[in-house]
């Protein structure tokens, strides 16, 4: 017993540096933000008097961002022993020590915004960015990223928008990302409220003008009720869908086949004759009409029921 006292108490009065170099372990697992690993980076423990001074000394190249690399314990504590003062010091290490490269990812919500501002500056109304795709994107280095949009190069396909976005870490090129992104504007148009079926003629009931988010180069949407009440459905229209020009039709006004009247008025001359409707047609629509007299086939507008006005 006595000679245990003795040698905890010489323990005791070994110098700090000393105790310390006796059980100086490894980390299994070494996680940076930087380029490299330093000599502060390896071990948990406050360093001993020798790798004090070596402290931010690179000892190995860290990953890629987001990534890790197994190198071998030994490997590392050999480079150790070649600094200067740090020969006979005794590192404990294991096998094999893993090294992460910490790193952020680009979010969706922080590269939407670029696609909105270009956006806003092309439509009016409220837009909404859908399907974001980006192509390039991968992990950063921790720290702040400056994202810059390459308005020259950004294309504008209908609804799409493809836009290039230069990155950079301080005053670091990290290259650049390529975002893509369909565009919606909120728009009032007229949307069916009841099941139609075709060839029904609309009205009041199977319609009403609503706001919702759309397509905003698509010009053949129905946007006015006008445009569809007292019309006829081309197809059957489901409950809750958007009407375009090709779902609706005028109601035929002129059959084909069936007799017309021809009225042109020039001044206050109003010149009239007969004819026979070559083709069938509503209110506004441009039909092929042969003159009953001369035989000749003529382009004429519906203005009314089985009335026509030639194109001249």
């Amino acid at each position: 017993m006595p000679w245990c006292l003795l040698i905890g108490v010489l323990l005791l009065l070994l110098p700090e540096g000393l105790r310390a170099e006796s059980s100086l372990a490894m980390r299994p697992r070494v996680e940076v933000t930087g380029e490299t690993v330093r000599v502060s980076d390896l071990f948990k423990h406050p360093l001993p008097a020798a790798l004090k001074k070596h402290a931010d000394t690179a000892v190995f190249n860290a990953p890629l961002p987001g990534k890790e690399r197994f190198v071998p314990g030994v490997f590392l504590a050999r480079k150790l022993s070649l600094l200067p003062g740090c020969k006979a010091l005794k590192v404990k290490s294991p096998n094999r020590v893993c090294i992460v490269r910490k790193g952020q990812y680009l979010k969706d919500n922080r590269l939407e915004p670029l696609l909105e501002q270009v956006a806003k500056k092309t439509w009016n109304g409220p837009i909404t960015i859908t399907d974001l795709r980006v192509v390039g994107r991968r992990t950063f280095p921790v720290g702040k990223i400056t994202l810059t949009p390459d308005k020259k190069r950004l294309r504008i396909r209908k609804n799409r928008i493809e836009l290039p976005v230069a990155i950079s870490a301080g005053r670091e090129s990290m290259g650049r990302i390529t975002l893509t992104g369909e565009v919606t504007v909120l728009k009032n148009v007229v949307v069916a409220t009841t099941a139609i079926r075709q060839g029904d003629e609309l009205t009041s009931d199977h319609v009403a003008l609503a706001p919702r988010p759309v397509p905003p180069s698509d010009n053949k949407l129905v946007t006015e009720l006008a445009l569809a009440v007292g019309r006829m459905a081309t197809r059957p229209i489901r409950p809750g869908t958007v009407l375009n020009a090709r779902m609706v039709k005028a109601s035929p006004l002129v059959e084909r086949g069936e007799g017309v009247r021809i009225r042109y008025t020039l001044g206050g001359l109003v010149i009239a004759a007969t004819g026979i409707a070559g083709e069938t047609g509503g209110l506004g629509d441009f039909i092929k009409v042969k003159n009953s007299r001369s035989g000749k086939g003529i382009t004429c507008r519906i203005t009314g029921e089985r009335t026509v006005e030639p194109l001249l």
